[in-house]
């Protein structure tokens, strides 16, 4: 097994699905594991609307909440970024705070770091949040359990009202889904990333797989996900030998 070159939060190893690797993550230092408790957290709606603007924000907050994981991650990969990053990730995605005016440079920030990315982590989200998108029977439960349990709701009521709007919209807003997966994919490599690096050492043979799929849902296509994911899927198309 060999270590990332300029990733030292992670060693990689060929998976049987060829091109790919899995992912074996280091011991995570315990201020940086803190921030990854937090960074999962977003102020998810608790009343469904369908005006655009609704539909529009919640486009905004699963954009936000995407990058903030990805750009997380690269703290997990590189141990090192921009020193605005961790300020950054501690904003909390929300209605309120979506309406802040430097909202739009905060988010490029945070697209650079999880654009910069190796590209086979990045291709790990999306695919996985394609297996959402493939199989339809549990994903809107699954979806709305994920993302409520990480919101950190105040209280059983708010937490109902969370899974119940994210669950409404993932039905009735079918252009949302693909926006919706992403966040969520991103969300659960955050956590299955420091699960993984707190069970195993690296190269263990009794540590399985590490935290990808084996093999790994497929792709979805560019037209199931949301515009502003075409910097990652570029990223992802260009592979790991260039953009590091």
């Amino acid at each position: 097994m060999s270590s990332a070159p300029g990733r030292p939060g992670y060693r990689a190893e060929p998976s049987g699905d060829p091109g790919r690797s899995r992912v074996f993550p280091v011991p995570v230092p315990a201020e940086l594991r803190a921030l990854g408790n937090d960074v999962r957290a977003a102020d998810w709606p608790v009343r469904l609307a369908f005006r655009s603007s609704r539909t529009a924000l919640l486009d905004t907050l699963c954009r936000w909440q995407t990058l903030r994981a990805l750009a997380y991650v690269h703290l997990l990969a590189a141990r090192t970024g921009d020193e605005r990053l961790p300020v950054d990730l501690r904003v909390v995605p929300g209605p309120e705070a979506a309406g802040d005016p430097g909202l739009p440079e905060l988010l490029a920030r945070l697209e650079k770091a999880a654009a910069g990315l190796p590209a086979d982590l990045l291709d790990t989200v999306v695919c996985d949040s394609g297996g959402l998108l493939a199989d339809q029977r549990f994903a809107a439960s699954v979806l709305a359990a994920g993302l409520t349990a990480d919101s950190r709701p105040a209280d059983a009521d708010e937490a109902v009202s969370r899974a119940v709007v994210l669950t409404g919209y993932w039905y009735e807003v079918p252009g949302l889904r693909g926006a919706l997966a992403l966040a969520w994919s991103a969300n659960l490599f955050v956590r299955s990333w420091l699960g993984w690096s707190q069970k195993f050492v690296y190269g263990d043979p009794a540590g399985g797989i590490g935290i990808t799929s084996d093999p790994r849902p497929p792709r979805p296509s560019a037209s199931a996900l949301p515009g502003w994911a075409a910097p990652l899927l570029d990223r992802i198309g260009r592979g790991d030998g260039a953009g590091r």
